[in-house]
């Protein structure tokens, strides 16, 4: 190699975000997880920026004549995309720039489509500017990610839809979208009016065999529809400069786009984002065109590693970004027991369920370090796994289950203020409505209970019993139970949420995203949080040391007499709560469960 990729860098003193997020983080158990490189810097930049620090007044800078050129040139050279200087705005980060690019397109309460699983920032993008979510899955056919195009059509023909954030190459999933796939993107958002966010910070980073199409290249229509987020963040490792070029053609959407970071308070870039971006374009070329061979052929270790250990892993082959999809769904582990295996055992990845909820079981790997670190990642993996199995051969494999009609939930012992070891076949009700509520402190649970106490004789008319697995002590629920006409199970250490896949929300973000309930405390604002008492849900109390799942969703399920689910309905958000009457109704006539009537968490009507 003419170029440094094998060293391993010692980043566990510097301040680095990846490496303080991960215990034990070491040389010898690298974090592989947020996308940066464990490469070192190329020289050439280097050198650029210490000749600046030597040389050159630290004062306000505004972008030169040269830098400007070097964008241009960059992107006639890479990508065939022919662009004006007066189309680039600059901002610290193409993260930054989607919130930017949200307040200028649209208005609070509008609609933005993200297809998901996906860079958990655009969801962060969409309720910071108090915006709402109208999410559309990817199709996984056949090992291959797909554009599930009639239902994006559906989507953007909604009245409040008027901007997508699109990814690609996409994130994680490492799709490079091909010209066709979004050539049927742009005729659908450009006849409905959608307002095309183009997230191309991986486009530089194309492996061997596969070809980037720039959208805004498709034709004139798509052109003046559309904000190309570019940056040399990703491509040369430089994200802590803080440098993004926003490719804006439409001139009345770009005034906007300035306007907003006027508003903000956003002006300049820092001197050295400035400096890195010129010469990154200007002098490593070479340095890129080496380090995708590296990429591809770490691609290529880890699908034949998993190939020989363990085929039941899905490794989706690398075609953009340097960050590989993984499906270990079929270890038959939950994304929960995944996470732990993993965390025992000094691997840092990036948890599928950050991407979205059809992520879960999936892992994301950064591929950008040298081969000894990802062969150590590697074989720590096989440790890990070989252990769980070990130990499931002597004691038993756990038992989950995520409820479905027609499902046995089996055993089901409990205790409560009228008893231990209660057995719940022997309940003398025709069918039972178990509630999955948080716990009893928690203030969701406490109007849970009290909405289902003024329903409870109307279900026990109709022959069916409530029941309440709640997330406390039996002490707890021993003085609560006086206040209820129904049984509170003591469920302290989520026994039964665990065997029951009741889970948690993957973030605070995730938890409250297009919940009904949340959006009427915002009022179609976020900031009327900074009045209330949620705002501090956001922020970690290092003094609390309860044990309760401040991120635990709720879940209703439906038994009948044999034990057979006859209604399931597991939370997406913390209100994601289904409509007394309905439920009602569907557990008399064992129907499936009933759509909702609100729009909220991750369904759209």
């Amino acid at each position: 190699m003419k170029f440094d990729f094998t060293s391993v860098p010692d980043r566990s003193s510097c301040g680095s975000s990846k490496w303080n997020s991960a215990k034990n983080a070491s040389t010898e158990a690298v974090p592989l997880s947020v996308a940066d490189m464990e490469f070192t810097t190329a020289e050439p930049i280097k050198e650029a920026l210490a000749k600046l620090a030597k040389e050159q007044i630290l004062g306000y800078t505004d972008p030169t004549q040269e830098y400007f050129d070097a964008v241009i040139s960059w992107m006639k050279r890479r990508h065939s995309f022919n662009i004006k200087k007066e189309w680039i705005v600059t901002t610290p980060g193409v993260v930054n720039a989607l919130g930017i690019l949200i307040e200028a397109a649209t208005k609070p309460g509008d609609g933005v489509i993200i297809l998901t699983p996906v860079y958990y920032p655009f969801d962060m993008a969409v309720l910071a500017k108090s915006r709402t979510f109208i999410y559309s899955e990817l199709l996984l056919k056949d090992g291959k990610y797909e554009i599930d195009f009639e239902d994006l059509r559906k989507k953007a023909t909604l009245p409040h839809a008027k901007a997508i954030i699109f990814c690609n190459p996409h994130n994680p999933i490492g799709r490079v979208w091909t010209k066709e796939e979004l050539k049927k993107v742009a005729d659908i958002c450009n006849k409905n009016g959608v307002f095309i966010i183009d997230d191309e910070i991986h486009n530089d980073l194309i492996m061997p065999g596969f070809t980037h199409t720039v959208m805004a290249t498709l034709d004139d229509r798509t052109l003046n529809n559309i904000a190309v987020c570019t940056a040399p963040s990703k491509t040369f490792n430089l994200a802590g400069l803080q440098c993004s070029n926003i490719i804006i053609p439409d001139k009345k959407t770009r005034a906007k786009a300035e306007a907003c970071m006027m508003i903000s308070m956003q002006n300049h870039l820092n001197i050295f984002a400035y400096e890195g971006c010129k010469s990154a374009y200007n002098k490593c070329e070479d340095w890129l065109d080496e380090l995708l061979t590296v990429i591809d052929s770490n691609a290529k270790y880890v699908e034949q590693f998993m190939s020989e250990n363990f085929p039941e892993i899905k490794v989706f082959p690398l075609e953009g970004t340097y960050l590989q999809w993984l499906d270990m769904r079929k270890l038959g582990m939950t994304h929960v027991e995944l996470r732990e295996m993993l965390e025992k055992h000094d691997i840092f990845l990036d948890w599928g369920e950050m991407f979205g909820d059809t992520g879960r079981g999936f892992q994301r790997i950064n591929l950008a370090c040298a081969r000894s670190t990802l062969e150590k990642t590697m074989e720590r993996f096989k440790e890990a796994v070989n252990a769980v199995r070990d130990n499931w051969e002597k004691n038993g494999k756990p038992y989950h289950k995520t409820l479905t009609r027609g499902d046995h939930i089996g055993e089901f012992i409990y205790s409560s203020a009228y008893g231990k070891d209660i057995d719940l076949s022997k309940n003398i009700f025709k069918k039972t409505l178990l509630i999955f509520s948080r716990y009893y402190e928690c203030e969701i649970c406490r109007k849970t209970l009290d909405t289902f106490k003024k329903y409870q004789r109307v279900f026990r008319m109709m022959g069916i019993d409530i029941k309440f697995i709640i997330q406390s002590d039996i002490k707890t629920l021993s003085v609560a139970q006086s206040n209820y006409p129904f049984e509170l199970i003591s469920d302290p250490d989520a026994v039964f949420y665990d065997k029951f896949n009741i889970f948690e929300a993957n973030s605070m973000i995730n938890m409250v995203a297009g919940d009904k309930m949340f959006e009427e405390m915002t009022k179609g604002d976020i900031r009327n949080l900074l009045d209330s008492d949620i705002i501090n849900s956001f922020v970690s109390d290092e003094n609390d040391t309860s044990a309760h799942r401040e991120l635990q969703l709720s879940a209703f399920i439906g038994i009948d007499k044999n034990m057979n689910v006859i209604y399931s309905h597991y939370c997406k958000t913390i209100g994601d709560f289904p409509d007394a009457g309905k439920l009602l109704g569907a557990m008399r006539k064992n129907l499936p469960e009933p759509k909702h009537e609100f729009t909220y968490g991750r369904k759209i009507k």
